[in-house]
Parts: C-alpha cells; sequence; structure tokens
C-alpha cells in the first residue's frame, strides 16, 4: 500500500456521468467463481449517487474506550434516468416483457443480481471508470403528466442496492463491491473495460513507453497530454491523446506529418521530431 504525497494534489470536483451499462450476475461462489452474462445499456444517465451504510462504535473495558468494532453494510445507489425500454427494465427488476407485442408484464418478480458500470468525470478532464459487482435494483417510480406549454418532462430513478461478492478475488483474498479506476495516471488499461465486467484479477497494467522529442535548433515542440505539458523522456501509456505544436517549422509523429494542434493517439513508443523550416 502506497502512502499519498504530503503535497498539496490539485483540487478538482467531479462533473459528468455517461455510459450506465449493466451486466446479470450469472455466477458469484468460491468454488466456480464470479460470473456475468452479457453487457448491455440501460438507458441515459443524468446523475449517480451514492451512500454507504456503515457505523462505529467504542467498546469500554476498565472505564475506557478500548476497542472501536466498525461495520459495513450495504451501498444505496440512486441512478436518475432516461424513460427505461421495457425490454431493459423487465431484465433488471426481474419482471415478464413479451416480445411478440413490446408489453412490460408487471407481477411478482425473479430476484436477479446485477453489475453496473459508468463512467464519471473530473473538471480537469480525467476520466473515472466504475464496476459495482452485485446489487439488485428496485423497480422505479414513475410520473406521467399532462403536457402543457413548458418543457416540463420527467425520467425515471432507479435505487441499485450493492452488496460485495461472494467469490474472493485472487488479488485482494476478499470479496470486493466495486472496483473504481482513475485514468489520471495511465495506470490502468481500460482500452475493453465496459466490454466484459471488468474485476480487480482481470483489470491488467497500462504499458509505459517512452516519448522522444528531437527538435531543430530554429523550432519549438510542445506536446500535452490533458492539458498538461510533458518533457522528453516521460511515460505515457497506450490510449494517450497527446497534442502536439510546433512552432518555427514541421513535425513528424512516428513517421506521419502532423500539423501544429493536432492529436495523435497512442499506440506505442511516440517519437516526435520536428524540421526548421
Amino acid at each position: 500500500m502506497t502512502t499519498p504525497s504530503a503535497n498539496l494534489q490539485e483540487i478538482v470536483e467531479y462533473r459528468g456521468v455517461e455510459g450506465l451499462v449493466a451486466a446479470e450476475v450469472t455466477n458469484d461462489d468460491n468454488n466456480t467463481g464470479y460470473v456475468t452474462g452479457q453487457v448491455f445499456a440501460i438507458a441515459g444517465v443524468a446523475e449517480i449517487s451514492k451512500t454507504t451504510d456503515s457505523s462505529n462504535e467504542a467498546h469500554y473495558y476498565d472505564n475506557i474506550p478500548a476497542v472501536v468494532v466498525s461495520n459495513t453494510s450495504s451501498d444505496t445507489v440512486t441512478i436518475s434516468v432516461s424513460a427505461i425500454p421495457f425490454d431493459v427494465l423487465a431484465m433488471i427488476t426481474g419482471q415478464n416483457y413479451d416480445e411478440t407485442t413490446g408489453a412490460l408484464i408487471e407481477g411478482p418478480r425473479d430476484l436477479k443480481y446485477f453489475a453496473i458500470g459508468y463512467k464519471t468525470k473530473k473538471t480537469n478532464g480525467d476520466e473515472v471508470f466504475v464496476w459495482r459487482y452485485k446489487g439488485t435494483f428496485n423497480i422505479p417510480d414513475q410520473t406521467n403528466g399532462t403536457e402543457n406549454d413548458s418543457t416540463d418532462a420527467n425520467g425515471q430513478e432507479l435505487t441499485y442496492t450493492g452488496i460485495s461478492t461472494t467469490h474472493k478475488f485472487t488479488k485482494t483474498g476478499k470479496g470486493a463491491k466495486a472496483l473504481v479506476v482513475d485514468t489520471s495516471k495511465g495506470l490502468a488499461d481500460v482500452s475493453d473495460f465496459f466490454e466484459n465486467v471488468t474485476t480487480p484479477d482481470t483489470l491488467t497494467g497500462n504499458t509505459a513507453y517512452t516519448l522522444s522529442i528531437t527538435q531543430a535548433t530554429d523550432t519549438t515542440v510542445t506536446v500535452t497530454r490533458n492539458g498538461t505539458a510533458l518533457s522528453s523522456g516521460a511515460n505515457i501509456y497506450q490510449g494517450d491523446v497527446l497534442t502536439i505544436s510546433v512552432t518555427g517549422g514541421t513535425v513528424t509523429v512516428d513517421g506521419s506529418s502532423f500539423i501544429s494542434g493536432d492529436m495523435h493517439v497512442v499506440n506505442g513508443n511516440v517519437s516526435v521530431v520536428s524540421t526548421a523550416s
């Protein structure tokens, strides 16, 4: 476990959420493992908030508080979404959908567990990728109002009750509620993060490449990633988007010519070469 830097880090806030998806949990035990079905989209997402039921209580011995007992229970994830398609709503709430008529048949539920995934973003542009591994959805409330001369319209609100997996992952030796990946350091390979449910055991590190900048005497080359200037020798990672500018000459990136301000997506070692006019 690494110790965070004592220096004040960049101050950012969370702003943005997108790409809400789910996959049914078809197996969760320590004998046959944690298994999920195909990933599917739920609906457009406007807001996601999470609260965790936890408590700490001091136990007294010899007239002093000697031990603190801590307990963490379920997560409650509240999700504001657009109108959910009936087939998806039937799937996540364990109700019935008639494919021949397109009708949702409300009635007794079959209890099903789902993993949910989504992306959030910070105000500096860095993305955060999330998978929550096991939970159930409530049947969402729905409000329908008359049309009038305003722009009023109603989406739906889902409540997802998340719990820890029974399966213990190899990397931690424990079950898990969620995997949350901050992409700002470029350490994790998130290129196929939502194609399947990514777990602590299937998440892999990103390959580090070296940025090499060669410039002629009369040229200035600037390479930035997410607004941060990079110098020659910096580590860059597959999928990083570099903005490259050059003054007083032309620029070649991995054998291809770029004009100032062009974007380059990293797929390997990157060499930036400038030539004086």
